[in-house]
């Protein structure tokens, strides 16, 4: 284990006062009548949080050391149960610790639930098993700095050796997968998880500290939820004043980790206002300029909430955090506080705020959390949607929306040589050529404000992910009713036509006899049919493209040493290997018997598939006019698809 070379200090634990979310699972210690739970609030499992350290804001993986010397069990009974660590009115308060103790590693505790009808909800919940999270609410009394060994390099671990609880809320979604609504049949190993380095508990819980802890001199005060949320709002009025005023970051992030009061920090701002103010108009150091805001915690609240909002909707890269018991309504009132706004008891009301940020010009942080999470759905649905039109169309860009026309060039069957002195012949740009354009697919999702109070995760994942599936789908209908639409050339003549020589004169079903026609058909294609001169061009079939029905049939000639379609079956089969069988069902519906085969799209032009700029996936847009009936998200694709040569492709009608 490779020693830290810092210690924590006093400043360290004070800007560490956070909630620390926890898990529980397993419903089996309820009593009914008297209305009581035991909860495992805490195992020492690794969490994250972001920190503000002397570093600069960090996400710092913590962890309690459990033990009734490291956990100040004597300040529990007596503390509130809250309702998702909401602390701004009395109704959230639903219930109360009763007696906390430590066991086996794990802190432990007695809840106790109100009989008040508010209330009777959360408790029908709990005695169904069905919500089965906790979370614990703490300040840093005293940790210390280790670093451990992980499969990917050594990572830091803050050990909180000295933790003060203030209250326990029932959550949607904790952080602590081990901490639980205690069941008769507790007590395996938990596995942690941390920055993508697997530790089981056997392996850390031995490492040595190269650090003294530090305590700090937090005053004690009988409502710790209380001074939390005072301090919050310090900080929110302090970063307000500062902002407004021009104050440089450095400066405004200095008074939020010290213990200035509001009103002094505003008279010391206002008086540099002031004197930039006079500096200006006496022409000394010139216009003031605009305050530059970099990282706060805004922009970690937006980091943070995103990935536990992705992690509670399944989607990959999200991770379990400080606000993974929030719910969308709870995300919307902290981006308020953030920004030093009032957010009021009223939700609908609060929820239409957060969405148009008190009145901001731009984006709020509540519709950016939404927008990322989305985004990301879109995304992941686009990545894994099972397209086949990939495999053996060509990708190719357009820089804009006008038509393009792809211009074949004259055939150079070999290099003429060329004499001593003499002169290079030039090679010419044949007449033909296919054209191309963009279009813009796409379609709108709108996000209430019902929808947010209703937590429907639904809407910010399953649905955009659906959405970006359906954009790749959207590529591949275009591909494939080429195939199926025949599509008039430049030439005047469909894609398939006789005059092309790629299409078979009567439609035969697949076999040896069949496939050894085409592909005799491709490689005899000529630059200019026209001309008995011309060379051939020798393409070589690659993929035969098939419907479901055909699906077997094509895989058994292609696999097969042996004719399948032979008599006695013995007879040698001169197709096998021939091309790559790509199946889609999209065919199926134009015709269950007519098959296709095609070139390599990277060494010939067969059907392109063009992106604007290059850009294969989804597009995610959020309109700019946020209202406060709730938030608009765009997606859609910008892609043109079109044959470029028939000579590289070939149907056969099937029987």
């Amino acid at each position: 284990m490779a020693k830290h070379e810092r210690a924590l200090t006093a400043a360290d634990l004070e800007s560490a006062r956070i909630v620390q979310r926890v898990d529980l699972n397993t419903v089996n210690s309820i009593d009914v009548e008297a209305r009581t739970i035991e909860v495992v609030f805490t195992t020492g499992e690794i969490i994250p949080h972001y920190i503000q350290t002397p570093r600069g804001c960090e996400r710092v993986l913590t962890r309690i050391m459990v033990g009734e010397d490291t956990i100040m069990l004597d300040k529990m009974p007596g503390q509130p149960v809250l309702d998702s660590h909401m602390d701004y009115s009395a109704r959230q308060v639903i219930g109360v610790i009763e007696e906390a103790w430590v066991k086996d590693g794990k802190g432990f505790a007695r809840l106790r639930f109100s009989a008040a009808d508010d209330v009777a909800t959360t408790w029908k919940r709990i005695e169904e098993k069905i919500l089965r999270n906790c979370s614990l609410g703490f300040a840093i009394r005293a940790a210390e700095a280790v670093m451990e060994d992980g499969p990917n390099g050594p990572v830091e671990i803050w050990n909180l050796t000295k933790v003060e609880p203030f209250e326990i809320s029932m959550v949607p979604i904790g952080a602590d997968s081990g901490a639980k609504v205690q069941a008769r049949d507790a007590g395996q190993n938990v596995t942690i998880d941390a920055e993508e380095n697997s530790m089981s508990k056997e392996n850390t819980q031995g490492a040595a500290s190269s650090t003294v802890a530090a305590q700090t001199t937090l005053v004690q005060a009988p409502d710790a939820s209380a001074i939390l949320r005072q301090e919050r709002e310090r900080v929110a009025a302090i970063r307000e004043a500062g902002t407004s005023l021009g104050i440089e970051e450095s400066v405004i992030q200095a008074a939020e980790k010290s213990d200035v009061t509001v009103d002094a920090f505003r008279a010391d701002a206002i008086k540099q206002f002031a004197a930039r103010g006079q500096a200006a108009t006496a022409g000394i150091g010139g216009a003031t300029a605009a305050a530059v805001v970099t990282a706060d915690a805004t922009e970690r609240f937006v980091q943070g909430a995103t990935l536990a909002l992705m992690a509670k909707g399944g989607l990959k890269n999200g991770e379990r955090n400080e606000f993974s018991g929030m719910t969308m309504a709870e995300l919307a009132r902290q981006s308020l506080v953030l920004r030093g706004a009032k957010p009021g008891a009223d939700r609908m009301q609060m929820i239409g705020l957060a969405f148009t940020q008190a009145g901001s010009h731009t984006t709020s942080d509540f519709a950016n959390i939404l927008a990322n999470v989305m985004g990301k759905g879109a995304l992941q649905g686009w990545e894994a949607a099972v397209e086949t039109f990939e495999k053996w169309t060509r990708s190719g860009t357009l820089t804009d929306f006008k038509a393009t026309k792809r211009v074949g060039l004259g055939l150079i069957e070999s290099l003429p040589s060329v004499a001593e002195g003499a002169n290079y012949s030039y090679g010419t740009i044949g007449d033909r050529g296919e054209t191309i354009a963009l279009a813009t697919y796409g379609k709108m999702l709108k996000i209430t404000r019902q929808a947010i109070i209703n937590d429907d995760l639904s809407l910010l994942t399953e649905v955009p992910r659906k959405m970006g599936m359906a954009a790749k789908r959207t590529i591949g209908n275009l591909v494939y009713a080429i195939l199926t639409g025949n599509p008039t050339m430049s030439d005047g003549t469909a894609l398939f036509h006789s005059n092309h020589k790629n299409l078979a004169a009567s439609g035969a079903a697949l076999s040896v006899t069949s496939l050894s026609a085409a592909r005799t058909a491709m490689r005899t294609q000529k630059e200019d049919p026209t001309k008995a001169d011309s060379p051939a061009l020798n393409i070589a079939p690659a993929y035969l493209v098939v419907p479901s029905a055909l699906e077997t049939m094509a895989v058994q000639l292609m696999n097969s040493i042996v004719d399948p379609t032979a008599n006695k079956g013995h007879a040698t089969n001169p197709v096998a290997g021939m091309a790559e069988v790509v199946t889609d069902a999209r065919l199926d519906a134009a015709s269950a018997v007519s098959w296709y085969l095609a070139a390599n799209g990277n060494i010939f032009d067969t059907i392109e598939v063009a992106y604007l700029d290059g850009i294969k996936e989804p597009y995610i847009e959020q309109k700019d006019a946020w209202t406060t009936d709730g938030a608009e998200l765009k997606v859609r694709i910008d892609a043109g698809v079109a044959p470029l040569d028939f000579r590289t492709l070939y149907k056969n009608p099937g029987a």
